[in-house]
């Protein structure tokens, strides 16, 4: 799905408003272990991954870790970056082959202006986040590292396809031994 496709099935968006979405939108394809961008990039660029399985990821003690995995129809960027105008702390790499629209974020602060149908389309893009994040927040917290393995097994099998073990384990907050032997358990 298109992020323009994905726009109507949230919100009733006019035809001048979709000329003006077609204008500004510009989709690229990357494929599996292309870098979109790396972290302390500066981002001028919201990201809809129309197809494809993505990650962001940051280095830590010269760990690279995944913080976050987003697969179709989903949006992403370096919130503190397209906001702040602050160098992003997370880098953003294809896992598979990825099909993602670069949405220029001033273009948009520009539509808000005059559409309020723009200003629910970004309160409902950093909404989703927020909860997103929340609940990843929560079960890293609560949840034992067998609880949030099965977790992910249950809400994205495909990601075990397509993304190494290292970057699950990161993920999950755990090393790739631990991982190893929560898979053997449930074997």
């Amino acid at each position: 799905m298109t992020a323009l496709e994905h726009f109507k099935t949230l919100y009733l968006i006019d035809d001048d408003l979709m000329l003006l979405f077609s204008q500004i939108i510009e989709t690229k394809e990357f494929y599996k272990g292309d870098i979109i961008f790396e972290p302390d990039s500066y981002l001028k660029y919201i990201y809809f991954v129309e197809s494809g399985l993505t990650r962001i990821f940051y280095y830590k003690n010269g760990k690279d870790i995944t913080h976050y995995f987003f697969g179709p129809n989903t949006f992403s960027t370096g919130i503190e970056s397209v906001f702040y105008q602050k160098p992003s702390l997370f880098g953003f790499q294809a896992l598979t082959k990825c099909k993602i629209s670069f949405i220029p974020f001033q273009h948009i602060l520009e539509l808000a202006k005059t559409h309020i149908v723009v200003n629910q389309i970004i309160q409902k893009v950093l909404l989703d986040s927020v909860i997103s994040f929340s609940n990843r927040f929560y079960n890293m917290q609560f949840q034992t590292a067998m609880e949030r393995y099965q977790l992910l097994l249950t809400e994205n099998s495909e990601l075990l396809k397509n993304a190494s073990l290292g970057h699950i384990a990161s993920y999950l907050g755990m090393s790739q031994q631990t991982l190893s032997v929560i898979r053997g358990q449930l074997d």
